[in-house]
Order: structure tokens, then C-alpha cells, then sequence
């Protein structure tokens, strides 16, 4: 099906849809290169493009920009909300492991993680938390190695796998080539 713009005739020449519509190229491009397909569309203002890659699990690779505005021009554009996603998604990835949840800490958690078993620190960061019946969780802890750089700036959303469905969320306009291909080749069976 491919990517394709659905901006209005006026963005064109805009240096923001240009900007997107390189994302969005280079995007398809990589995951033309390892044998997958993309759907998707982009404008100035937004893209969310996907990429299913089956290497040997089926895995969703998704990107999505959002940009917000008050619609008050007497606000500088630097205070307009600007958001973007990477989230990878891999169905069917089968272990023997309980499901988790690492998560950014949130208010309360500090009293949730005294007061329930299955609430804890993740890997002494004071930022995250791991919900699971199993707080040193292998899969979790490898996940952690692999994206270990944007555990330390924080840019880590969330992780979760249950019902052994694996969904990784990063703060990040960056396509992150390197590590979607280490990803899609880790043999998480065998930890």
C-alpha cells in the first residue's frame, strides 16, 4: 500500500512537510530493505506510518508526529505541543516469563512500591518502575540492555508484554535503524 501525503496543495513548499516527507521516505526505505511493507500518510503537521517486518516474528514498526496549537499566535511556537512516538510491537513472542510492566514513575508509585509485592524499582532507577510477579524479570532486564541509552534520557514511554504481546514506546522522532534490526533478531526464547 505504501506512505502517502495527504497534504493540502499550500504545504507543499512547507520546510515541515519537507521535513516529514524525508522521515517518511527514509522510513519506507528501511523497511522496504528488510523485506517488510508500510502504510501510512504524512502532512506538515503529522505522519504516522507503519512497517510490518516478519524477521522471523511479525513485528510492527511504528512512527507517529503530532503537533498541537493553542491557535493563540501570540504564543511563541516553542510552547506548542509537539509529540512523537517510536513504538515497536512483536504478537506472539512465546516465553516462559510472567508478563511486566516498566513504566515511568508516576504519583503514588512511591507508595505503591512499599506497599505491594508486585510494584518495584526497575533496576534501581529512580524513574522507572517494573510491574510484574517477577521483579528481576530476564526479559525485561534484556530489553533494558538493548535500550539502555534511552532508559538514562528518560525518552523510554513504557514496555509491556503480556498475553506475550511485547510493546516498546520511546519519546523519539528518530527512526532508531540499529536498534529495531537488534531487536528483530534478539532470540528472546533463549534467555
Amino acid at each position: 500500500m505504501g506512505i502517502e501525503s495527504q497534504a493540502a496543495s499550500e504545504e507543499l513548499s512547507s520546510p515541515f512537510y519537507i521535513r516529514n516527507k524525508s522521515i517518511c521516505e527514509e522510513f519506507e526505505a528501511y523497511i522496504s530493505e528488510l523485506g517488510g511493507e508500510t502504510t501510512g500518510s504524512y502532512n506538515a503537521w503529522s505522519y504516522n506510518v507503519k512497517g510490518r517486518v516478519d524477521a522471523p516474528l511479525r513485528w510492527i514498526f511504528q512512527l507517529k508526529k503530532s503537533t498541537y496549537s493553542s491557535g493563540n499566535l501570540l504564543i511563541s511556537t516553542k510552547k506548542q505541543s509537539l509529540q512523537f512516538w517510536t513504538i515497536w510491537k512483536c504478537k506472539n513472542l512465546e516465553t516462559d516469563f510472567p508478563d511486566f510492566v516498566v513504566r515511568k514513575k508516576q504519583f503514588g508509585d512511591s507508595l505503591r512500591i512499599l506497599t505491594s509485592s508486585t510494584v518495584n524499582s526497575f533496576q534501581n532507577r529512580e524513574k522507572y518502575i517494573i510491574v510484574s510477579s517477577q521483579p528481576n524479570h530476564p526479559l525485561a532486564n534484556r530489553l533494558s540492555s538493548i535500550l539502555k541509552f534511552y532508559l538514562s534520557d528518560k525518552s523510554l514511554l513504557e514496555m509491556t508484554y503480556i498475553d506475550n504481546e511485547l510493546i516498546i514506546q520511546i519519546d523519539t522522532e528518530q527512526i532508531l535503524k540499529n536498534k529495531f534490526k537488534e531487536l528483530i533478531n534478539e532470540k528472546f526464547n533463549r534467555l
